[in-house]
């Protein structure tokens, strides 16, 4: 949107101007009245979206909150759970930097590049501070950043050239929280030319939150509550102060967190917190020990900010040992009289195998194409690198005397289609050859596709496996248990193997699986000549038992068998003078597509309630026994807006046990919300033999003459142990 962009007409600043300016009063709150002002400290935090080294609780953020702060969509927000958020700045010689944690009850990053803003991101304005009527969308009298919690950026407005840009100056990091994101950033302050960020000066400042829950922007709520450029009664103001904030945790580890070390010793140095008198150190090669402090971790009490490791004398006089990774924290301990320590964050660093690691292709790529190159990572010290490969596991792991080389890549030529291949390389450091793991891959036409995919997650307790046969094949062997080494390792002869499958029965349903398990299979297929040995695949099973999630309804009409329309399985009062609701779109897509909670699917759902009550109701087939695994709690997802009839809402089981949410206008409930409820609250239900589900809009069996229309959403209907 050319709005968005400013035009990017550059307005050049004469470096040899004094950059001084006017000040205006502040922007002040809506609903207060009070000054928009930050007081900025100084300090240096470390990027990982990790906010434990900012001291928040010594900070007092811009605060984004309140309905009157919202510029656009206040008929989509119902309260700050929807979308909220607190943003805490400080600084150095160098960079700004920000902490936003953003409540948002459902995250939306569809958009990328200079769209960003059309969806959910964080906007960051700077200016002089001052008040300007004359912003129009070809002047850039301010700074306009943006980011998201995927770390993706950008730069629109530039008081100093074209704006329109990734901003490779900001630094992004990001995690996601159980009510929303946080979102940490460093923007290198010298490239805003246009503004003196030195101790004492006053920088204008605006924060934005752009938030959805569908395809494009539904809300903007501002620190002022006006439009995000809008300067007319100036920004708020940011106050650059030459102190740091107030005592806290150390920072900037030095290698940084995570990094892999090509040494067998290292010095570990880190930034003090700002009253700290001493530190104490600890260092070892598990995380919970180190963050724990048990005996053997900590290493002691010193006044210095680095300390040597891996070198006779100190902490690991033997060296650092390859292929592990260590941990360590540093903790802050004030002068006296005090005294208070300030507990630090784990860090980690790793020191690379001798072995070759992270195989490109990755191991157990699917279809390879027959031509590709090969690469590795080289293992610590290695000079020389002998590579095998071919389709037998026993060969290439048995292998001996193959021809090294010095590069890191390997074409091994054309490869042949519809095979599983297996490739190793041993890494040899001028003293001793170490002989490297087995990765594998497939060529096209090879048994693949796994359903469910490798890797997958919240798989439900009931679900059947399947696959795609290799080309050729004639058969196939399957194997399934929970131990990936059995697997892999299996015959014909061990318990892990299921039995023969016929050319055309690609499936496989192993009965009601435990929850939240890890399970592994394997499929070989059988040729006239040979059977090949298949990847092992793996899945991990939910920590709950899905009721309904509206993924599996498609927009196939009958009488084609394989139609599962929505609303034929949702059964609402289509036909009827008592019940007001409609399920499903009138046209595909059947089920919503476009505001949804989880997946690409939830319910859309009309009620009508002029004398009715609106029931869709659902018959279960899986899962009927709701005392299954433990469970004890339903929960689902909702969503209504303002513009609703206000009205309650209901569950039904077996149609008459029935729980009304506690909200009487929760039809007006804007944004997604999750209803818990405790299976014990429906009364006369005989919880091991439920029948069917009712979603209810009203007073069950109270119609109102009064009664209005409206528009719900609903996805994830889940049981939970909780």
């Amino acid at each position: 949107m050319l709005a968005k962009k400013c035009l990017f007409v550059v307005i050049f600043t004469l470096l040899s101007v004094s950059l001084a300016i006017a000040q205006d009063p502040p922007a002040v709150h809506p609903i207060t009245g009070e000054d928009l002002v930050l007081q900025v400290f100084r300090g240096s935090p470390e990027i990982d979206g990790d906010l434990s080294d900012w001291n928040l609780s010594a900070m007092i953020p811009a605060a984004l909150e309140v309905e009157e702060q919202i510029f656009t969509g206040a008929e989509n927000w119902d309260n700050p759970e929807d979308c909220s958020g607190e943003f805490y700045l400080l600084w150095d010689d160098e960079n700004i930097y920000i902490a936003v944690v953003v409540k948002d009850d459902r995250i939306s990053m569809t958009k990328t590049g200079g769209d960003i803003w059309n969806a959910d991101a964080i906007e960051l304005f700077f200016s002089n501070p001052v008040a300007n009527a004359d912003h129009t969308w070809g002047q850039s009298i301010h700074y306009q950043y943006g980011f998201n919690a995927n770390n993706q950026r950008w730069n629109w407005c530039n008081m100093d050239g074209p704006g329109g840009i990734d901003p490779d100056y900001l630094t992004i990091a990001s995690s996601q929280t159980p009510d929303g994101y946080i979102c940490e950033a460093a923007i290198d302050h010298t490239k805003m030319l246009s503004l003196d960020f030195s101790a004492g000066n006053t920088i204008g400042f605006h924060a934005v939150i752009d938030d959805t829950e569908a395809v494009d922007r539904e809300i903007q709520i501002t620190w002022t509550g006006r439009e995000a450029h809008d300067q007319s009664l100036g920004y708020g103001h940011i106050i650059l102060s030459d102190a740091a904030v107030a005592p806290g945790p150390s920072s900037s580890p030095s290698p940084a967190n995570g990094a892999m070390i090509e040494e067998t010793w290292a010095n570990l140095s880190w930034r003090a917190g700002e009253f700290a008198a001493s530190h104490d150190v600890y260092l070892g090669d598990n995380f919970d020990d180190v963050n724990d402090g048990v005996e053997g971790t900590f290493v002691g009490n010193q006044a210095a900010t680095f300390i040597v490791v891996g070198f006779p004398g100190f902490p690991y006089p033997d060296g650092l040992v390859p292929g592990t990774t260590y941990y360590w924290r540093i903790d802050e301990v004030n002068a006296p009289p005090d005294e208070t320590v300030y507990k630090g964050k784990v860090w980690s660093f790793s020191i690379p195998p001798k072995t070759a690691y992270n195989p490109d292709p990755p191991d157990g790529t699917e279809f390879l194409e027959p031509g590709a190159t090969f690469s590795w990572t080289p293992g610590y010290g290695a000079k020389l690198h002998t590579i095998y490969m071919g389709t037998s596991y026993d060969e290439v792991n048995d292998a001996v005397g193959g021809l090294p080389q010095g590069t890191l890549t390997y074409s091994p030529g054309q490869l042949e289609l519809e095979k599983v291949y297996y490739w190793r390389v041993d890494e040899f450091d001028a003293v001793e050859t170490h002989k490297g793991d087995i990765w594998t891959f497939t060529t096209p036409g090879a048994v693949g596709d796994p359903q469910p995919a490798n890797g997958a997650v919240d798989v439900q307790m009931t679900t059947a496996l399947s696959w795609t046969a290799a080309d050729n094949a004639a058969s196939h062997e399957l194997y399934f248990g929970t131990d990936k080494d059995a697997i892999k390792n299996a015959t014909t002869a061990s318990p892990e193997y299921i039995g023969p499958r016929a050319l055309g029965s690609e499936s496989y349903d192993p009965g009601k699986l435990a929850m939240n398990g890890t399970y592994h299979w394997r499929v070989d297929e059988v040729y006239p000549t040979e059977t090949i040995k298949g990847l092992v695949w793996s899945f991990t099973t939910a920590d709950f038992i899905l009721v309904d999630d509206f993924e599996s309804y498609n927009d196939i009409d009958p009488p084609d068998p394989n139609s599962n329309r929505i609303f034929d399985k949702w059964i609402d009062g289509y036909g009827t003078t008592t019940n007001g609701a409609l399920v499903g779109n009138d046209m595909p897509p059947y089920a919503e597509q476009s505001i949804v909670h989880g997946g690409i699917q939830s319910m859309i759902y009309f009620y009508d309630n002029a004398n009715k009550t609106s029931e869709a109701t659902l018959t279960l087939v899986y899962p009927r026994d709701w005392t299954e695994e433990g469970v004890t709690k339903l929960l689902l997802w909702f969503r209504g807006a303002s513009v609703n009839a206000a009205d309650s809402m209901f569950i039904a089981l077996n149609g008459n046990a029935v729980v009304p949410h506690s909200d009487p206008a929760v039809t007006q409930m804007s944004g997604w919300h999750k209803w818990v409820i405790d299976l014990t609250e429906f009364a006369g239900v005989d919880l091991t033999n439920v029948d069917t589900i009712t979603i209810g809009i009203g007073t069950k069996g109270s119609p109102a003459a009064d009664g209005g229309t409206g528009t719900m959403y609903f996805d994830d209907i889940r049981l939970y142990l909780l």
